[in-house]
């Protein structure tokens, strides 16, 4: 262990003598005032007055706030399908992956791709009360490309609905020692508790194609029948969105009372199923030929969600809270290429999660305990996949190919324990200085499963001009593999407090029996208020971020040891030792945890009524896990830590935390400006992403537009917006009932490092290098609006209409490859933000 991280480990134990000799603890009366107590007349007018849970501890100075977003802001603003990422994408640190901005497929209701200064998406920490929701098995997939190995999951484990809870804190910079498991930052949930009051709402709201102006690339054909088995989803000209739920609270006795929410969003894509000549295996195991009846029908989408806490008011300085969640997401997909080729799956999360906070002279004591199973599962309509190609070497009009089945069941289950505690200390006085410590600890199990019920089999038969013919086939044998994980993590913290000048000094020690090491994170925040007036404060920080579980390379070994090829086999050929074993890994046994070192620094200067902010991130990221060929030719991928990524950015943002009275409105405005510039020599697609490439792959260099530069330079192939600028402005209208959020988004012109068809370069210096192009991309800009209306007079009905991108902009977000020419280059073609769209809602508060 380094000297550095010996003398944090020294001052943190030091914080709990000092604390224990310094008897001065604060005045009762300040302790009480971080209160908000019910009172007696409360209680005696029928409970309508809504009581405020005790506030927590604040022991984190202003460089550790992180950006919060309440329920009133979340019903006010846009909010698209109402994922929690969708009411993130215009705060400073948060960016969404390019493909989350697909206007050909906007029938989904998945959530989107997030990064937090510069990484990956899949290393964020999502959190429900106190508990991570993290999907750690196979979290990224870089588009909807369908494999036999994979499911075709997300990031989170739940897939929460951002109308039915209080509020999302995000944590992107001075990260408390509390939170850990992440490279990028924390998205903190936290679910609605009863607050003595019996009401609720409701709402229904919906969006189709018909009201949405779609903009396409005009060199395809926009239809669902261009849609492949690999990618069933990926043109939607026709769909239908409903969501509708709502939220309850009442009491049970006087102390204890409970909310229940509930919500379902369902989504219809008419889409084109395979309708023609095809083949599957009969009885016998014998080619027969089949007539797909196929044609135009839905594609499916469902998701619920359902969300309770009970809560318990023990005593005026002791409350628990027991939550349960339960989450549901369903796909029903199929190919417009090949026949009895529907399959559907399943993601499911549930979990539950019990939370005490007890107040009292010492400190704040908060103990959480949850449980959680998250599960993803898919099964294919027709069991099995067989094809028939036939070439005729002379006549190669007579060529043809027939087709018929899936990509096989499957099935994931990832179950987690978690038990934390963290005791936030009273402020207390040592000479010139106030401290409050804090201290906690961690601990976390997560087992994970991979599971094949039965084998699954690919049957190709080829016949060349009926000179030769011949079977290969691919089988996933059957089989459950299993790999348990469990991390343990301690941290200490001090918040000191001298004058003008508040510090944070901290460190937080996880280990896991994956990686088998001690992770040591120094962290440390610092505010200087620069004239002890309040209005000008000096921030800056360094900290070191460890990232998310090992968990999926732990499970990559399932995902391919199973797969066996014979090479003149027949369907029905049990497997014994003509089949040959495919396994085509190594290194996963030797990997270390990624982590990232952040430098900030900033200005918060209060000007009237407005907060401004100027901040600077950097971040280098080091030890990310990558895959390469194990040598010249070699089809085996070899796992290491030689992935590496730097993050810079600049952002300048405004608000005014009290609303500006102009006439008879009230408003409130948000503002930022954001630069950022992101390197990185690991693409940002996946756990297990592989170049398959046909020789030896030079992982140092690589050819970008015209030239061979280091990895490490390669711009960013995701998440790439250079310059951007936000601006959201509510106005309340209170003499109508009426509010009006206006959404300003600028994107600067770009250029992005792409790559296609996995394209290569050989240079004579270098070897064979992976290449890449300079796409140019040219500013954009987009205008989102939503109008809420709820009339006095109508005893809490309202309506609501979101209109995004109310100027139907063209904007390019994307470029990708949709097949060859008859020259065999590559077609790029254009990917749009979605055009006009309008979305409708009605509600009920009571």
């Amino acid at each position: 262990m380094r000297k550095p991280y010996q003398i944090y480990s020294i001052f943190c134990c030091l914080l709990f003598p000092i604390y224990i000799q310094a008897k001065d603890v604060q005045d009762e009366k300040k302790h009480q005032d971080n209160k908000e107590v019910l009172t007696e007349e409360n209680k005696e007018d029928n409970k309508k007055e809504v009581m405020v849970v005790k506030a927590k501890f604040n022991s984190n100075p202003i460089a550790s706030q992180p950006e919060l977003i309440t329920s009133e802001e979340i019903r006010t603003g846009t909010m698209g399908n109402g994922n929690i990422t969708d009411i993130l994408k215009t705060l400073p640190s948060i960016q969404v992956s390019n493909s989350s901005n697909n206007g050909n497929q906007q029938g989904e209701i998945k959530p989107s791709k997030v990064t937090i200064h510069g990484a990956s998406s899949y290393q964020n920490n999502f959190m429900l009360d106190g508990i991570s929701f993290n999907n750690d098995i196979d979290p990224s997939n870089p588009n909807d490309d369908i494999t036999a190995t994979r499911i075709n999951s997300d990031e989170q484990g739940l897939y929460i609905d951002s109308r039915l809870i209080d509020n999302v804190k995000v944590y992107d910079k001075n990260i408390p020692v509390e939170y850990g498991g992440f490279t990028g930052g924390v998205i903190d949930v936290t679910g609605r508790r009863w607050k003595y009051t019996t009401g609720g709402s409701v709402y229904y709201n919906t969006t189709r194609s018909a009201w949405n102006k779609i903009h396409t690339d005009k060199r395809v054909d926009f239809s669902p029948t261009q849609n492949t088995s690999n990618r069933p989803n990926r043109f939607q000209p026709h769909y239908k969105k409903e969501n509708f739920g709502g939220w309850f609270e009442s009491g049970i006795t006087d102390n204890l009372g409970f909310v229940f929410s509930a919500s379902r969003k369902e989504s219809d894509i008419s889409s084109y199923a395979y309708r023609g000549e095809a083949i599957i295996l009969d009885s016998s195991n014998e080619i027969a030929d089949i007539e797909a009846a196929g044609g135009y029908k839905d594609q499916t989408r469902t998701s619920n969600n359902y969300l309770s806490k009970f809560s318990w008011y023990m005593t005026d300085n002791t409350y628990l809270d027991w939550s349960v969640n339960y989450s549901n997401y369903q796909d029903y997909s199929f190919s417009a290429n090949v026949a009895n080729s529907g399959f559907k799956t399943n993601h499911t999360g549930i979990g539950s999660s019990l939370q005490l906070t007890s107040q009292q002279d010492l400190g704040e004591l908060e103990l959480t305990t949850g449980y959680q199973v998250l599960e993803d599962k898919r099964k294919d309509d027709q069991k099995y996949y067989v094809s028939y190609r036939y070439e005729n070497w002379i006549e190669q009009d007579e060529n043809f190919e027939k087709q018929s089945g899936g990509i096989g069941d499957l099935k994931t289950k990832q179950k987690n324990t978690e038990l934390k505690g963290k005791f936030t200390f009273t402020p207390i006085n040592w000479g010139n200085t106030i401290h409050q410590p804090k201290s906690g600890f961690e601990f976390k199990k997560t087992n994970a499963s991979y599971i094949r019920n039965k084998d699954f089999f690919r049957y190709n038969f080829v016949n060349y001009n009926d000179v030769w013919k011949n079977w290969m086939i691919n089988a996933f044998k059957k089989g459950t593999y299993s790999a348990d994980y469990k991390n343990y993590a301690l941290y200490a913290d001090d918040t000191i407090t001298y004058h003008r000048l508040t510090l944070q000094p901290g460190i937080r020690v996880d280990y896991d029996n994956f990686v088998k090491n001690y992770n040591v994170a120094p962290r440390i925040a610092t505010t200087y208020d620069l004239f002890g007036t309040k209005q000008t404060n000096l921030i800056a920080g360094y900290n070191r971020y460890y990232g998310r579980t090992m968990m999926g390379y732990a499970l990559y070994g399932a995902q391919n040891g199973g797969l066996y090829n014979c090479y003149g086999c027949k369907p029905g050929d049990v497997i014994d030792d003509k089949w040959i074993n495919e396994t085509d890994f190594e290194g996963l046994n030797h990997l270390s945890t990624p982590y990232s070192d952040e430098i900030n620094f900033g200005i918060e200067q209060k000007i009237l009524d407005t907060l401004w902010k100027f901040e600077y991130v950097h971040r280098n990221s080091r030890d990310e896990v990558v895959s390469k060929p194990k040598y010249a030719r070699s089809s085996v991928r070899k796992f290491d830590n030689t992935g590496k990524s730097e993050h810079n950015s600049f952002a300048i943002s405004v608000t005014n935390p009290e609303k500006w009275k102009i006439a008879t409105t009230e408003n409130t405005l948000k503002a930022s400006i954001i630069w950022e510039k992101n390197q990185s020599n690991t693409p940002k697609v996946g756990y297990a992403h592989y170049d398959a490439a046909g020789g030896r792959i030079n992982k140092d260099y690589v050819y970008y537009n015209g030239k061979v530069i280091k990895a490490s330079k390669l711009p960013a192939t995701d998440f790439n917006l250079p310059l951007r600028f936000n601006l959201e402005l509510t106005t309340a209208f209170p003499d109508y009932d009426l509010s009006i959020y206006n959404q300003f988004q600028w994107h600067a012109q770009r250029s992005q490092a792409v790559r296609y068809e996995s394209s290569y370069k050989w240079d004579p210096d270098k070897g064979q290098l992976a290449r890449y192009d300079r796409e140019d991309f040219g500013s954009t800009f987009r205008w989102d609006v939503k109008m809420l209306w709820k009339p006095s007079f109508a005893y809490g009905a309202n309506m609501s209409l979101e209109v995004n991108n109310l100027l139907n902009k063209r904007n390019v977000t994307d470029r990708y490859n949709y097949g060859v020419d008859a020259n065999g280059n590559p077609i790029i073609l254009n990917s749009y933000d979605i055009g006009r769209q309008f979305w409708m809602q009605i509600g009920y508060d009571f």
